[in-house]
């Protein structure tokens, strides 16, 4: 049975700000979780790209079983253990998710109250994740992973991920409930959000 916990999606394409944006706005609603697909990532199932576009591009292929109940648990009044910290998470009036498929996933559609998509360029966002230091871009740490990977990357973007990110969008956008402009500071787009939900 539902509590009174309201659930905000962010969807939007890798490097668009979901997190930060996220962040933001658990700081601003005051009693709010925050829970990202980043972080189940080892509990998840994701279809390989190219078979996934070929096969007719299933959002019900990408699993995320952990996260699902997880959202799902908070949504019904209960805790849950976050992932990774293991720390105790208990509910609130606000949850809000990293969910790439808005609603589109089975999963997903009932839970979601609220769905903001951040529409930022391609190539904006694209750049953003590649400026990001990390294991897989190591940047001056290591050079030679980086390079290797990064050309990796970039083979594979040009002959699937973008058709990958444009699919995703298309299903993300089709039925959200605010449509945001990624180019905007957090701060700006976090007050079309807050701004939208007092309307409600």
């Amino acid at each position: 049975m539902r509590s009174q916990t309201f659930v905000i999606a962010i969807a939007g394409t890798s490097g668009a700000g979901k997190s930060t944006l996220m962040a933001e706005l658990v700081a601003r609603l005051g009693n709010a979780n925050a829970l990202s697909l980043d972080d189940y990532e080892s509990s998840s199932i994701y279809p390989p790209v190219r078979e996934w576009l070929e096969g007719g591009a299933d959002p019900n292929q990408f699993q995320t079983p952990r996260f699902v109940a997880d959202a799902l648990a908070l949504t019904e009044g209960k805790s849950i253990f976050h992932p990774l910290t293991g720390q105790q998470i208990q509910p609130t009036s606000y949850l809000l998710l990293e969910e790439h498929f808005g609603r589109a996933r089975a999963g997903m559609r009932d839970l979601i109250d609220f769905l903001v998509y951040l529409d930022i360029p391609l190539e904006v966002a694209h750049a953003r994740k590649l400026l990001r230091k990390n294991d897989f871009l190591p940047w001056e740490d290591n050079p030679p992973v980086f390079i290797q990977n990064l050309r990796d990357h970039l083979n594979w973007y040009t002959a699937f991920g973008r058709s990958f990110y444009i699919a995703v969008k298309t299903m993300a956008v089709k039925d959200c409930d605010l449509l945001v402009d990624g180019m905007l500071s957090t701060e700006q787009i976090a007050d079309q959000v807050i701004e939208a939900l007092n309307k409600r």
